[in-house]
């Protein structure tokens, strides 16, 4: 979906239009919102979910600018504006093609990584591929899963008509693509946010992934949370936990 289904205009929001390029030549859209405080605390870099494209998805962190955060969302190809195909391999290449240009063009510090849902295995996959060249601060996970097997196998089970069909996940879907195991990523402090009553990913999940990963690393489960609501309830109190734990 190429639509603009949210225009940051109308909440006073100043972006920078962003076209990069990948490996495989795909080009990529991005947003980038520079921080409105005069002294910057950092740079987060955001890998959105699935369906529909940044202009919605740009609003879940819309708050990080007006707290001192620089705040670029990309598109992955075949979203938005983005060209190509999305797959497992062309996504991580958009998020490696974004990290690369956040440090190129306007990051030396250590970046922030926040991955929702999708997202969050594609920039778990991002980062252990540039951790050796491009700095990172830590990484934060949403809502999310590590093996796309797995994922399917769970969505696959939810009902009585598709469970039998769960052996066939290994083999229609790849897991060469996936973050796992994501130990790797280790010494970069981890994140793990999942809420409690989430219907589209599991909170075992982000429990699973917390027990893979190595220290440092902390996991918040969020009584009452859905899916990419988090910052919403209690009058956004997550927000604050948020940048609190962003200040270490």
């Amino acid at each position: 979906m190429n639509q603009k289904i949210f225009d940051p205009a109308k909440i006073n929001m100043k972006y920078d239009d962003v076209f990069l390029s990948t490996l495989s030549g795909n080009k990529i859209h991005g947003w980038y919102f520079p921080s409105t405080m005069k002294e910057t605390k950092g740079t987060v870099l955001f890998f959105h979910g699935n369906a529909e494209n940044l202009t919605s998805h740009f609003l879940m962190l819309r708050w990080l600018p007006d707290n001192g955060y620089n705040y670029f969302i990309f598109d992955y190809p075949g979203y938005g504006l983005s060209t190509g195909k999305p797959n497992p391999q062309s996504t991580v290449e958009s998020g490696i093609a974004a990290a690369e240009w956040l440090h190129e063009k306007k990051e030396k510090r250590p970046l922030i990584i926040y991955g929702h849902s999708l997202g969050g295995a594609i920039a778990m996959k991002a980062v252990e591929e540039i951790k050796a060249s491009i700095p990172v601060r830590c990484v934060i996970i949403d809502g999310s899963f590590s093996s796309y097997q797995k994922m399917s196998r769970r969505v696959l089970s939810r009902q009585w008509f598709t469970w039998w069909l769960q052996p066939v996940t290994y083999v229609f879907v790849s897991d060469q693509y996936s973050p796992e195991p994501i130990d790797q990523i280790s010494p970069i402090p981890m994140l793990f946010l999942h809420g409690t009553d989430d219907p589209a990913v599991e909170p075992v999940s982000s429990q699973e992934m917390f027990a893979q990963a190595k220290a440092p690393k902390e996991i918040w489960m969020i009584p009452g949370g859905h899916h990419g609501d988090l910052y919403e309830l209690n009058n956004g109190e997550l927000r604050a936990r948020v940048l609190d734990y962003l200040k270490n």
